[in-house]
Parts: structure tokens; C-alpha cells; sequence
């Protein structure tokens, strides 16, 4: 394969991964799965630009929850003094649910072995969803680095083993 495919092919591979960080129906498993047919000898360069793209995506919006959570909390105190002054309307049991599992798990990221137990469990299999885990950790105001390095390990570890099973699959089909 040309050099010039490859290199262009891995400057298209962080360009994917930066912009499903924003436009999540562009699914970075998608470029894992793609990556070991379109670039054989390759794709584990590629799933790691790939890779590389989507934690630059993510710590983006990290770094604008970091930013914003102290007008969050200053938000957030204003809409509780103006709930307790109005009645309160009845919420039904599934939002009453999330509102306690999505407090629950912003509680946890900033423990010391729960928080990046979470930020792994939500890079490395994508339950919780990436995208919330990623917001809840900024607005918790995780140390950045551990986010970084967490945030990596496991959406790489994903990406590669799942680039991995395509190209095993492909080395058995032939």
C-alpha cells in the first residue's frame, strides 16, 4: 500500500474520531470494524488515530464542563430555591430513577478507586454512555489527566479488540 494512502488514511482516522466525539451517529466502532479490511497491514495505526481523534473529541467536552460547572452549581441553586417555593409536581418512576442513577454516578467520579473504575467501565465497554460519564466527570471537576489516561486505555482497548477479531477473522477466512 502506498505511503501516501496510509498517511492520509490516518489524518481521515483522527478526523473520524474527532467528529463522532461530536456527532455520535458517526460510531467510532464502525472505523474498528472498517479499519483491518480497508487498511490490512495498517489498521492498528489507524484505530490508534482513530482513537487518538475521539479522547481529543471527549476531553473537549470535558474541558467545557470543567469550565461551565461553576455556572451549573450557580444555575442549579437558583432552579432548587424556585422549586421549593412552588409546588411540587409529581414526576413519573422512570425519570424519578435516571435522576437518582445519573446523581449516583456523578457522586462516584470523584472517589478515588469508583471514579476511574466508572470512566473505564464507560470507555472500555460504552455503559454508561461515554458522552454522560464524560460531562458528569468535568462538571465533578475529575483531575484532567486521570481522565485523559483512563478515557484512552479503555476506548483504545475497545477499538483494538474489536479491530483485532475483524482481522483474526479475516486471517481464518482465507
Amino acid at each position: 500500500m502506498p505511503d501516501w494512502l496510509i498517511a492520509t488514511g490516518l489524518i481521515g482516522a483522527v478526523l473520524f474520531g474527532l467528529l463522532s466525539a461530536f456527532f455520535p451517529p458517526l460510531n467510532a466502532e464502525i472505523y474498528a470494524l472498517a479499519a483491518p479490511v480497508i487498511f490490512p497491514d495498517a489498521w492498528v495505526l489507524h484505530v490508534c488515530a482513530m482513537t487518538a481523534g475521539l479522547v481529543v473529541g471527549k476531553m473537549s467536552h470535558f474541558v467545557i464542563a470543567d469550565k461551565g460547572a461553576e455556572a451549573y452549581s450557580r444555575r442549579r441553586e437558583a432552579k432548587e430555591a424556585r422549586e421549593a417555593a412552588e409546588p411540587r409536581h409529581p414526576s413519573g418512576p422512570i425519570r424519578g430513577r435516571l435522576t437518582r442513577w445519573s446523581k449516583a454516578m456523578i457522586d462516584v467520579l470523584d472517589r478515588p478507586r469508583l471514579g476511574p473504575l466508572v470512566m473505564l467501565g464507560s470507555s472500555a465497554v460504552g455503559f454508561p454512555p461515554l458522552a454522560v460519564v464524560t460531562v458528569a466527570a468535568g462538571i465533578k471537576r475529575v483531575n484532567m489527566v486521570l481522565f485523559f489516561v483512563v478515557t484512552t486505555v479503555g476506548c483504545l482497548g475497545r477499538f483494538i479488540v474489536t479491530a483485532w477479531l475483524v482481522a483474526r477473522g479475516m486471517s481464518l477466512g482465507q
